[in-house]
């Protein structure tokens, strides 16, 4: 079941790229960083593929992941956020949380071969953060990228939750890393249509 879901996502995240690159001389900055940040997973997926193909470990493969994950996503909300505090908020962050990250495998340098529970947790609450602060904006403003953004908050608060405790598979046993595996597939794949919806709603707005 795992599997199958796992390459459904594949297939899912490959088409969305592939969509978004498609209109992506014609949109805003916004837009354009998105694209690249679907691109840049898909690289990422497929050094996955090839190292586990080899044999290798790949959980170094995270750091770029969600450090990759949090400075576009941050870039992208940069553009969206209007109120200067956001932005202000937004910027600290992409400063300071590199700076942290770097600190803590600089003491650490076993994490990096392993799930590193500060990363995911810094990046993943300053980026539902963000998600919170569009949510908030569009009351008032235009709902641009309101898909997205119900995607990125949905799978970003639930993924973390899914993450944090991964480190307990040496209590739970096996069948419940498999499961916490399961949900975060689940919430991605998730994630992933609503990628889609909005691709599609773009794309029908542009044609009217």
């Amino acid at each position: 079941m795992f599997y199958i879901l796992r390459h459904l996502s594949h297939f899912i995240l490959v088409l969305n790229f592939a969509l978004f690159i498609y209109r992506f001389k014609k949109e805003n900055k916004a837009y354009k960083i998105f694209t690249i940040y679907l691109g840049i997973i898909v690289l990422i997926e497929l050094l996955i593929k090839i190292i586990v193909s080899f044999g290798y470990e790949n959980l170094f493969l995270s750091h770029f992941y969600f450090t990759g994950q949090f400075i576009l996503l941050s870039l992208f909300y940069l553009e969206l956020l209007n109120e200067n505090y956001q932005k202000k908020i937004v910027k600290f962050n992409l400063v300071i949380i590199p700076i942290i990250l770097l600190i803590n495998f600089l003491i650490n340098p076993s994490q990096f071969y392993e799930f590193c529970m500060i990363e995911i947790l810094l990046t993943s609450i300053a980026i539902i953060s963000y998600s919170t602060f569009h949510f908030y904006n569009m009351l008032s403003n235009k709902k641009e990228f309101y898909y997205v953004n119900s995607g990125i908050l949905i799978y970003l608060f639930g993924s973390t939750v899914a993450f944090l405790p991964r480190n307990l598979h040496t209590i739970y046993g096996h069948s419940f890393s498999m499961a916490l595996q399961l949900l975060n597939i689940i919430l991605y794949i998730v994630y992933l249509i609503f990628i889609f919806l909005e691709w599609r709603y773009i794309n029908l707005r542009n044609k009217k």
